[in-house]
């Protein structure tokens, strides 16, 4: 079952459901992103290209999804729409079964891509 069919499956709509992947995986790196910065790391833009693709992963499956929430910079009006349309499995248990599923749809999207990747523990400066 494809990507596409699978968001029918789960009753979403699947540019919606994408939109929704895009925004948590983003959501993910920018928490990972703060923490670094927070730590005392300087050089943004650097340490985004040598992400590993497995510490995304981890912050999107394991964080806690209102975590991800946390120090948002004012977005741009598309961005703030995707996020608050994430607010909405994040805070509302009801659609907590979604936002499963959209967490594990990033796990999987960057499980695909590490395994395309010729390195072994692949970082966002190895994806073309």
């Amino acid at each position: 079952m494809d990507r596409l069919e699978r968001f029918r499956t789960w009753g979403m709509a699947p540019a919606t459901a994408e939109a929704l992947l895009k925004a948590l995986l983003t959501l993910s790196i920018h928490a990972f992103v703060l923490d670094a910065v927070a730590q005392g790391e300087a050089g943004t833009e650097t340490l985004v290209q040598w992400l590993r693709l497995a510490d995304i992963e981890a912050t999107a499956t394991a964080r806690p999804s209102h975590a991800l929430l946390a120090g948002l910079p004012r977005l741009e009006e598309d961005d703030q729409l995707h996020v608050d349309a994430l607010r909405v499995p994040i805070y509302d248990d009801a659609s907590a079964l979604h936002l499963g599923r959209l967490s594990q749809m990033v796990r999987i999207c960057l499980m695909h891509v590490a395994t395309a990747l010729p390195t072994s523990d692949p970082t966002c400066a190895d994806i073309p």
